[in-house]
C-alpha cells in the first residue's frame, strides 16, 4: 500500500513539474526586454527621452561591457530586474541595434551638407585671392636676417660696408662700433639695416618691440607703412611697439633700419610677443635673410564657427556672420581700390588704364568664383558696374563687394560636378584656400576628371607650405590645442615653470609634429605616439632631464634615459591635461579616450567637482580618483578613463618624470578593457602607446579626424565603405600621414566618382 502511495505521489509530482514547466513564461527576446525595461528612459528607438536620458544610444562598448553596466545600473528604479542571461540578451540587442558598426550608419545616415567658408578658409582665401595679383609670399629658409653695416648714418654702401647674416638682432655697442677693428667706423656715426622675412608660427596678433636709444624704424608685411617709427631720438633708451595680424605658416617681409649720430651709446633689440608665446628676442628659426611678398590679412573679426559635432564647419549663418562678411568685403574693397594700379598693372597716366581695370575686375570675379564667368555673370558682376564719368576705383569697389558677398564666393561648393569643382575642393581641402594657377589650368584643360589626375595635383600641393599649415591646424584640433585654455600652474608646487618655458614647450610640440610628418622618412603616424625623442632646446633639455644632440639647431633631438611615448608624454600635453597643483588622471584619461583612441564617453550623470582638500593629505592622486569615481554610475565611463590616466601617472603636472608620490612608489598598473572587449594590462605610457598604435579604433579615429578637417563633412556621408578603404590604404602605405592627407583630399574632391586607390605606391 505504501509503495502504491509513494508511486502515486511521485507521479503527481512529476505531472506537476511538467505542468509548471509547460506553463512557465517563454524567454523574452532582448528587443522585448528592452521595450519592457529600458524604452521608458532611452526611447523605443534608442533616441533618448527628455528629462530621463536625452542622449541617443550610441557608442563603441562591446557586448561584455554593456552586459556588466546593465546588470549593475539598469533599469534605474530597480537594477535587479535585469541581470544574468536577461542582461546579456538586452546587451546583444542594444549592440546590434545601436552600437555596432553596421547599426551606426543605419540609425544616423549623415549627408553631405552645403557649407560656407569657415573663418580660417575665409582668411586664407582672401589672402590668396589678392596674392594671385600681387604675388604670393613664399615660406623661405630660416636662419636670421640679412644685415648691412655702414660707417655713416645714411645707409650708404662703400668699401667699408659689412654684409652678413645675423641670427638675431640683440646688440649692445655701448660707446663702441659694430666693427671695432675697422678704424673707418667712427663711434659717433654709423647705421645698420636688417632685411628679410619673419615667419609666423600661428595665426593672430603679433606685437613687435624695438628697444634702442637710437633712431629706429620697422616695417612688417606692409612695406608702405611703418609699423614702428622712432627715427628721431633723444638718446634715452626706449621701447617702441607695434601690432600686426599675421596668418600662421607664412612668411612676411621685414625691414629694420637703425642709425646712431652723436649719441653717447648704441644698442638695438628686436623682440616680439606672438600668439601663445611670450615676449622674446625673435629667434633665428622665425627669421630669414630672404625677402618675400607681402600678404593681405583681413582684420575683421568673425563669430566662432559651429563646432557642435566635434570640428569647426561652415554650417551656421547668423546675422553676426553676415555682417562680418560685409565688413570684411568693404575692408577688402577699400584696400583693392587703394592699390588698384599695382593689382591691375597700370598707372594713373596709362592710356589703357580703364581697359586694364576692366580686365582686372573680370579676372578678380572669376578668381573669387573659382571658375570662368558666364556671359550673364560678366555683365552683372563686372561690365555693368562701369559707366561714363564714374571713377574706376568706385566701379572696382562695387565689383569687389558684389563678388565677395556672392554665394559663389562664400559657398565654394554649390554642387557643380566639373573640373573646376574638383580644383576648388582640392584647394579648400589641402590649403583652406583658393585654387592656384596650376589647378585652374588643369581644370580648364579638363585634366581633373580621373582619380589619378586629382592625385597628381594633390601630391604636388603637399609641397606647398599651406598644406603644412593646414595639417598643423588639424593636429591642434586632434590633440585639443585649438580650444585649450591657458595653462596655469601653482608657483609653490612648480616654482621653475613659467610662461617662457610653456612657450618653448608649445614650440617643441609644433616642431615635433612637423618633424614626424614632413622631415621623417615614411611620415609614419605611429611615430607620433611612440617616438622616444623630442625636439628640445637647451633649457627644456635640462629641465626635463634629456640628453640633447647638439649642433642641430636651437631645438634639436633630445633623448631620455626613461621611457617616453611621443605625443602622449610630451610635457606640453601632460601639463595641459593636469591640475594647477598636480596631475589629473581623469583629464589625461579623457583626452586619450576621446582624441587618441576614438572611444565615446557619455556626459556624467551629475557634475562632480574635484576638491583636493576633501581627501586625506597622505592620499596619492590615484587613490583620490579611485575613491571619487567608485560609484557604479561613474564607473561606466571611468572603467575606461582611469586606467589610461593611471598609465601616465609617472609624469607630474608639468610633464617631468617622477618615481614617488607621498613617499610611495608611483603605481601605473591597471587592467583596461579595449573597444573590442579584450582585457589589456597597462603598466606604463609605453604600453598605452603600443595599444594606441595597434588599435583599429585609434587608427579610425585619426582617419575620421583628418577627413573632418579636410572635407568639413562626416566621412560616413561619402558611403559606408570609404573609411574602411581609407584605413586599408593607410595601413598598406605604412601609416603614411602625407599619403592619407592626399588621398582624403582626392576622395572629397571627386565626390561620386570612383576614386580607387593608386595601383602602385612608392
Amino acid at each position: 500500500m505504501s509503495q502504491k502511495l509513494g508511486l502515486a505521489f511521485g507521479l503527481a509530482a512529476a505531472l506537476g513539474l511538467a505542468t509548471a514547466t509547460s506553463l512557465a513564461e517563454p524567454k523574452l527576446s532582448g528587443e522585448l526586454l528592452y521595450a519592457k525595461l529600458c524604452a521608458k528612459c532611452h526611447g523605443d528607438q534608442g533616441q533618448g527621452v527628455p528629462d530621463e536620458y536625452d542622449e541617443p544610444l550610441a557608442g563603441d562598448w562591446p557586448i561584455e561591457k554593456l552586459t556588466r553596466v546593465i546588470t549593475r545600473t539598469m533599469p534605474d528604479d530597480d537594477p535587479k530586474k535585469c541581470i544574468g542571461d536577461e542582461a546579456e540578451r538586452v546587451a546583444r540587442y542594444i549592440f546590434d541595434a545601436f552600437y555596432s558598426p553596421d547599426a551606426q550608419p543605419r540609425n544616423k545616415s549623415p549627408r553631405i551638407e552645403l557649407a560656407r567658408l569657415t573663418n580660417r578658409q575665409y582668411l586664407h582665401s582672401i589672402a590668396d585671392l589678392i596674392g594671385s595679383f600681387k604675388g604670393h609670399s613664399e615660406l623661405v629658409q630660416a636662419g636670421g636676417l640679412k644685415a648691412g653695416y655702414y660707417n655713416s648714418r645714411s645707409h650708404s654702401r662703400n668699401k667699408n660696408s659689412i654684409e652678413r647674416t645675423d641670427p638675431t638682432v640683440d646688440f649692445q655697442y655701448g660707446g663702441s662700433t659694430p666693427a671695432p677693428d675697422n678704424k673707418e667706423y667712427k663711434a659717433e656715426e654709423f647705421s645698420m639695416r636688417w632685411s628679410g622675412s619673419v615667419i609666423a608660427e600661428e595665426t593672430g596678433d603679433h606685437e613687435f618691440i624695438v628697444t634702442s636709444e637710437n633712431g629706429v624704424r620697422l616695417w612688417v608685411n606692409d612695406m608702405d607703412l611703418k609699423l614702428i617709427e622712432g627715427w628721431v631720438s633723444s638718446g634715452e633708451l626706449r621701447e617702441l611697439t607695434g601690432i600686426v595680424r599675421l596668418i600662421g605658416g607664412r612668411a612676411y617681409p621685414l625691414r629694420l633700419d637703425f642709425f646712431k649720430y652723436k649719441s653717447n651709446s648704441a644698442s638695438v633689440k628686436l623682440e616680439w610677443h606672438p600668439p601663445h608665446g611670450t615676449r622674446q628676442v625673435i629667434p633665428a628659426r622665425s627669421l630669414s635673410p630672404h625677402s618675400t611678398k607681402s600678404t593681405f590679412v583681413i582684420r575683421q573679426p568673425f563669430p566662432p564657427d559651429d563646432s557642435s559635432i566635434g570640428y569647426e564647419r561652415g554650417s551656421a549663418v547668423s546675422k553676426k556672420w553676415d555682417e562680418a562678411t560685409t565688413f570684411a568685403a568693404i575692408e577688402t574693397a577699400n584696400w583693392v581700390a587703394e592699390h588698384l594700379d599695382q593689382l591691375a598693372s597700370t598707372s594713373i597716366t596709362d592710356k589703357d588704364r580703364l581697359a586694364k581695370t576692366r580686365a582686372f575686375s573680370q579676372q578678380f570675379t572669376e578668381r573669387a568664383f573659382r571658375r570662368p564667368l558666364t556671359a550673364e555673370q560678366q555683365l552683372f558682376f563686372a561690365d555693368s558696374r562701369f559707366a561714363d564719368g564714374k571713377p574706376a576705383t568706385d566701379s572696382v569697389k562695387e565689383i569687389v563687394l558684389l563678388s565677395l558677398k556672392s554665394p559663389r564666393f562664400l559657398y565654394p561648393d554649390l554642387g557643380q560636378a566639373d573640373d573646376y569643382s574638383v580644383a576648388t575642393r582640392l584647394a579648400i581641402g589641402l590649403w583652406d584656400s583658393m585654387p592656384d594657377d596650376e589647378l585652374l589650368r588643369a581644370a580648364t584643360a579638363g585634366r581633373l576628371k580621373t582619380p589619378d589626375e586629382a592625385r597628381q595635383q594633390a601630391l604636388r600641393m603637399l609641397s606647398d607650405p599651406r598644406s603644412r599649415a593646414k595639417l598643423r591646424g588639424a593636429f591642434h584640433h586632434w590633440i585639443g590645442l585649438d580650444h585649450a585654455e591657458e595653462i596655469a600652474k601653482d608657483t609653490e608646487h612648480y616654482p621653475d615653470y613659467d610662461k617662457s618655458l610653456e612657450a618653448d614647450l608649445r614650440t617643441s610640440l609644433n616642431i615635433f609634429l612637423d618633424n614626424i610628418v614632413w622631415r621623417t622618412a615614411g611620415a609614419d603616424f605611429r611615430k607620433l605616439l611612440n617616438s622616444r625623442h623630442l625636439p628640445l632646446n637647451e633649457r627644456l633639455a635640462r629641465f626635463y632631464g634629456a640628453q640633447r644632440v647638439k649642433q642641430l639647431g636651437e631645438f634639436g633631438p633630445s633623448f631620455f634615459d626613461h621611457e617616453r611615448a611621443g605625443l602622449l608624454t610630451h610635457p606640453y600635453l601632460l601639463a595641459l591635461y593636469s591640475y594647477h597643483n598636480g596631475t589629473s588622471p581623469i583629464h589625461r584619461g579623457v583626452f586619450v579616450t576621446r582624441h587618441v583612441l576614438g572611444r565615446s564617453l557619455k556626459p556624467p550623470p551629475e557634475a562632480v567637482v574635484f576638491k583636493d582638500e576633501a581627501f586625506a593629505p597622505d592620499m596619492t592622486m590615484r587613490e583620490k580618483v579611485t575613491q571619487l569615481t567608485k560609484p557604479d554610475t561613474c564607473m561606466t565611463c571611468h572603467e575606461i578613463i582611469n586606467p589610461l590616466g593611471f598609465a601616465l601617472e609617472q609624469f607630474d603636472g608639468i610633464g617631468r618624470l617622477r618615481k614617488t608620490e607621498k613617499g610611495r612608489p608611483i603605481n601605473t598598473i591597471s587592467d583596461y578593457l579595449s573597444a573590442d572587449g579584450s582585457a589589456i594590462r597597462l603598466t606604463s605610457a609605453g604600453d598605452l602607446a603600443r595599444h594606441a598604435t595597434e588599435s583599429p579604433t585609434a587608427q579610425n579615429r585619426f582617419i575620421e579626424m583628418l577627413f573632418n578637417q579636410v572635407a568639413k563633412q562626416p566621412v560616413r556621408a561619402y558611403g559606408s565603405a570609404v573609411r574602411n578603404r581609407l584605413r586599408e590604404d593607410f595601413v598598406a602605405s605604412g601609416f603614411n600621414v602625407q599619403f592619407l592627407l592626399a588621398e582624403t583630399a582626392v576622395i572629397n574632391a571627386l565626390r561620386g566618382i570612383d576614386a580607387s586607390p593608386p595601383t602602385k605606391r612608392n
